[in-house]
Parts: structure tokens; C-alpha cells; sequence
């Protein structure tokens, strides 16, 4: 009974280490293309939503359900409940060794569906940040968020909880392996990915006072895309015209897009080094491009400007060509385009758009 409750608890874990992306602008497959938490960065006992960006080819929307499981990262909690999970399964017969994990603490957090919410709560986490020296809590703790995309619909993965709840506790051996074999297929097959939230307390130490933008340890705070435009030059400086949610386009043609930021989005922030030196550092956002349906960008990323303008014409590296295919090849459910914005300390966000291409005679 209690080896069936800890081998779920382990299922999700297959995706906690599963942190590459494809890194190529062209999406010939499914994957998943960044997870973004709001807020970016936590404070003990506060909360943050994730949400996934999944990319596919046209008319391939796969229709995935989602489940979600948090890791926390520490010397004192290694994994993601601070359990020996080796040990726990290999107990032999007695049911009563050891008991299972509590999985009312805080420490045991997963979801199922389209957003996570994670709060920074449980004994683990709490002994985890006890054993971290005060000066270190401004960086804090690391979480590891995994989401993993399975073949069935959120609605059908909480039917299948509930089923399973409801066999662990008639001690249904025969439901419990189906259900146990079942969930294992899926977690087999899954689409997985994963991202970092530090839990930090900025106001654990004071910095020293350096030339900055910023005066005070801040929580980083995800990039603004304003808009995504499409780039014409005029008057000395960068200009364009928003791209709506769906726009028209000629087959066989192309064209030069770029993202437009927010002025606060490359902000100044302070930075205590190792050393126990204050920094003054500036974010960096860059931009990745992803495109399918046989359209190709130029390059894969683009950059600001290296004098930090978002305006000038000199830092057009934020702009990207987008091509587009020939009529024969331009499918008929449109070429869908992605741009994600990463920052240095792991903000992130993204706007997507839609091309359809003109109906011809």
C-alpha cells in the first residue's frame, strides 16, 4: 500500500531533470517552449502562478493535459520532498516501517491543468531555509517547477486521481495496478519541461552604496513585451505597426518584425557577489523566435542594443526576418509565430500571432 502512494509521488519526478529546449527557431515537433511564473521570484510563505508555452505544428494541437510537481533544491532537502526515495521503496514486507510522506505539509505540491500556483510553505522548506546563513537568503532557495504533457485532458487526469484516491483508500489492490500501470504509460510518454524560482529574502542584508538605477535588493520581476510590430524606419529611429492577433499575408514573401519592450524592461538592479561586493547590473532581455508551418526566421534569437536604446536604429538587433512559404506549402490553418522574452535573472514572458495567407482567384 504505502510502496503504490510513494511510487506516485515519484512518477512526476521523471520530469524534474529535463531542462533543455530545442534550440532551433523552427518547430517541426511538439515541445515546450518556456514556462513562465508571476511572480518571478518568492518570499517565504508567498505564492506564484506558472503557466506553459506549448508549441506545435498546424493542426497539431495535441490537446495535452498537464501536470505540474515542484522539486526544492537545498543541502538539506535534496529532491522533492527531501526523501530518499531508493530507500522508502525498497522496505520489504512491512507495510508500518515507515510512514508516507504528509502530504498536507507543503513540502508534496503538484497540479493538474493549465496554471500551477506554488507556495512557498513545509517543514522541508523551512529547515532548508533555517540552515541558510542570513546573507545568503537575499539569493534564497531554489525551486524547480516541472510540467509534464500527457495524452489525456486535464478533466480525464482528475478523474483518474479520484479514482485512485478512492482505491487507496478501499485498499483496492486490483484498481490501485491498473490505475499505477496506467498513470506510469502516460508519465512514460510525456512532454516535459522545467524552470527555477528562487525564494529570496531581499531584505536579509543591506548593500553598500554603488553608482545604480536601482538603491535598493528588489525581487526580479518579469519583462513587459509590449507589443510585436512590424519594422519600418523612419525619422531616425526604430517604428513599425502592431501585428494583430491574425494578419493576412502573401505567400512566398517576407518580412521584418520586431518586439517592442516596455522603457523600464532593461532595468538596473543591485547585486551582492560572493565576495559580499555590491553590483550594479543591468537586465538583458533577448528574444527567441519560433516559427512553424514550413515558415523559417532569420535567426533563431535577437538582442537590445549593446547601449542599452531600445529605440535606436543602432540596436536592431531586436528586429527578425520572417519568411514565409510558397502558396503550395502555406498551410491552410495558418503559420503560427511565438516570441519569448527571457531576462538575465529569469523573467519571462511571450506574445504569439497568427499569418494566414491571401485567398487567391
Amino acid at each position: 500500500m504505502r510502496r503504490l502512494l510513494v511510487l506516485l509521488l515519484v512518477l512526476p519526478l521523471t520530469g524534474c531533470n529535463l531542462l533543455e529546449l530545442t534550440p532551433t527557431s523552427q518547430v517541426i515537433r511538439t515541445r515546450v517552449a518556456g514556462i513562465t511564473a508571476e511572480p518571478a521570484e518568492i518570499g517565504l510563505g508567498e505564492s506564484t502562478t506558472m503557466q506553459s508555452l506549448l508549441v506545435h505544428p498546424p493542426g497539431q494541437d495535441p490537446g495535452l493535459g498537464q501536470i505540474w510537481f515542484a522539486c526544492l533544491e537545498s543541502e538539506s532537502a535534496v529532491g522533492c520532498l527531501g526523501l530518499d526515495f531508493d530507500e522508502v521503496l525498497d522496505d520489504g514486507d512491512d507495510d508500518d516501517a515507515a510512514p508516507p510522506p504528509d502530504l498536507t505539509s507543503g513540502d508534496f505540491q503538484f497540479g493538474i491543468g493549465e496554471s500551477f500556483t506554488y507556495t512557498a510553505e513545509g517543514p522541508e522548506l523551512d529547515a532548508a531555509w533555517a540552515a541558510l546563513p542570513v546573507e545568503e537568503r537575499v539569493e534564497g532557495l531554489t525551486l524547480l517547477v516541472a510540467v509534464n504533457y500527457v495524452p489525456l485532458s486535464n478533466a480525464e487526469l482528475q478523474d483518474l486521481l479520484i479514482r485512485l484516491g478512492t482505491a487507496l483508500q478501499t485498499d483496492d489492490q486490483e484498481t490501485l495496478s491498473a490505475l499505477t500501470s496506467e498513470l506510469t504509460g502516460l508519465m512514460d510518454g510525456a512532454i516535459t519541461a522545467a524552470r527555477r524560482v528562487v525564494i529570496s529574502d531581499k531584505s536579509a542584508a543591506a548593500p553598500s552604496p554603488v553608482e545604480c538605477g536601482a538603491t535598493e535588493l528588489l525581487p526580479n520581476a518579469n519583462p513587459a513585451l509590449d507589443d510585436v510590430l512590424l519594422h519600418s524606419v523612419g525619422d531616425g529611429k526604430d517604428s513599425g505597426f502592431p501585428v494583430g492577433p491574425v494578419t493576412f499575408v502573401e505567400p512566398g514573401t517576407s518580412i521584418t518584425l520586431r518586439p517592442a519592450l516596455r522603457e523600464d524592461a532593461r532595468e538596473d538592479y543591485l547585486f551582492i557577489n560572493r565576495h559580499g561586493e555590491t553590483e550594479c547590473r543591468t537586465e538583458d532581455p533577448y528574444f527567441a523566435w519560433l516559427v512553424n508551418g514550413n515558415a523559417s526566421m532569420g535567426d533563431d534569437h535577437s538582442f537590445v542594443a549593446e547601449d542599452g536604446d531600445l529605440d535606436e536604429v543602432a540596436g536592431l538587433a531586436k528586429r527578425n526576418r520572417l519568411h514565409f512559404p510558397e502558396a503550395e506549402d502555406f498551410p491552410s490553418e495558418g503559420i503560427d509565430l511565438w516570441v519569448v522574452v527571457r531576462d538575465r535573472r529569469g523573467g519571462l514572458v511571450w506574445e504569439q500571432r497568427r499569418f494566414l495567407a491571401f485567398s487567391t482567384p
